[in-house]
C-alpha cells in the first residue's frame, strides 16, 4: 500500500476514534469483527476444517472502565489475547476468544467467550454460547477474594449479507447466569440480550464493525442498560492489522439504588491474523 492510499484509509480511523469511545469486552461477550467467509467450496463434506484467528494487543486510552468484575479497582489500560474461528462445514462454525485485562502494572482479570453457530436455514443461525470473566489473583474492593461471572445462553441470529454490507439482528436467552442488570449490579439477573451487528467494507483494506446490545432481566423488552461498539480495522500488511474505535456502556434508566452510570474508553491496537 503506497503512503497516499494508506493515509486515505487511515484518516477515517482517527476521525471515528475522536467522535466515539471504545466499548469494553464485558463479561466475555464477543467483540464483533466482520471478515469475509472462506470459500465454502473448501468446506467440503470430506472433512475439511478451516481455522482462522488472530493474536491482538490494545491500548485503552482514555478509559473509565474499572478492571474488576464488581466494577471496582484500577482502570483498564491494556487488553491482549486471541480469537479463533473454526469452520467445521459450510453451515457450522465455532468461535473462541480470550481477553486479558491489565491496569498497567498487573493482570486484573481475563474473559472467555465460546459460541457454536449452526445455520438452520438461509439467514437464520442457531447460537449456543458460554461466557465467563475471572478476576485474577488480586481481590477487588467489594470482594474479599477474586470474583467471577459466567453465563450460558441459546439464541438466534438473522444474518443478511449483500455486496460489501453485513447485518445481523440477534436475540439470545440465558438459562444460567450470575450477571445482573444495571452497572451497579443492583438489578435482577439477566435473562436476555438482543441487538444488531453490522459491518461495511471500505475499499479493500478496511472494515467498520458496529455492535449494539441491549441487556435486560425481562424477556422481549428493551433492557435498562446497553452496549455500543464501533471498531475500524485497517489492513497494513498480510500479517498485520491496525484497529481503533469507540463505544459506550451505559444505563438507560436509574437503578434501584438511584444511580445511572456510564463507562467509556478509546481503543488503539494491532492484530496479527492467521
Amino acid at each position: 500500500m503506497n503512503s497516499n492510499r494508506f493515509m486515505r484509509v487511515l484518516r477515517p480511523a482517527f476521525i471515528l476514534s475522536a467522535l466515539l469511545t471504545a466499548g469494553p469486552p464485558l463479561a466475555g461477550y464477543e467483540l464483533f469483527i466482520h471478515r469475509p467467509e472462506p470459500d465454502r467450496a473448501l468446506l467440503s463434506n470430506r472433512g475439511t476444517i478451516i481455522i482462522r484467528g488472530e493474536l491482538f494487543g490494545q491500548l485503552l486510552a482514555p478509559s473509565t472502565l474499572p478492571s474488576f468484575n464488581d466494577l471496582t479497582g484500577p482502570i483498564d489500560r491494556w487488553n491482549y489475547g486471541f480469537r479463533n474461528v473454526i469452520y467445521f462445514s459450510p453451515r457450522t462454525r465455532f468461535l473462541a476468544q480470550m481477553v486479558a485485562h491489565d491496569d498497567g502494572h498487573n493482570r486484573t482479570k481475563f474473559d472467555w467467550h465460546f459460541s457454536l453457530r449452526q445455520t438452520l436455514i438461509d439467514s437464520v443461525v442457531l447460537v449456543i454460547g458460554h461466557d465467563s470473566d475471572h478476576d485474577s489473583d488480586h481481590a477487588s474492593l467489594l470482594q474479599d477474594k477474586p470474583f467471577y461471572t459466567n453465563r450460558n445462553y441459546v439464541g438466534l441470529g438473522f444474518p443478511i449479507e449483500f455486496q460489501s454490507v453485513y447485518l445481523e439482528p440477534f436475540v439470545w436467552f440465558f438459562h444460567h447466569t450470575n450477571q445482573r442488570a444495571y452497572l451497579d449490579l443492583s438489578g435482577d439477573k439477566l435473562k436476555q440480550e438482543m441487538g444488531i451487528r453490522a459491518a461495511a467494507w471500505i475499499r479493500d483494506a478496511a472494515t467498520v464493525s458496529v455492535q449494539l446490545v441491549s441487556r435486560t432481566p425481562e424477556l422481549f423488552t428493551v433492557g435498562p442498560s446497553f452496549l455500543l461498539d464501533v471498531i475500524l480495522r485497517v489492513r497494513l500488511a498480510d500479517w498485520l492489522d491496525f484497529s481503533c474505535g469507540g463505544g459506550l456502556w451505559q444505563d438507560r434508566e436509574e437503578s434501584p439504588l438511584g444511580r445511572k452510570l456510564k463507562y467509556h474508553r478509546y481503543l488503539w491496537g494491532i492484530a496479527i491474523p492467521f
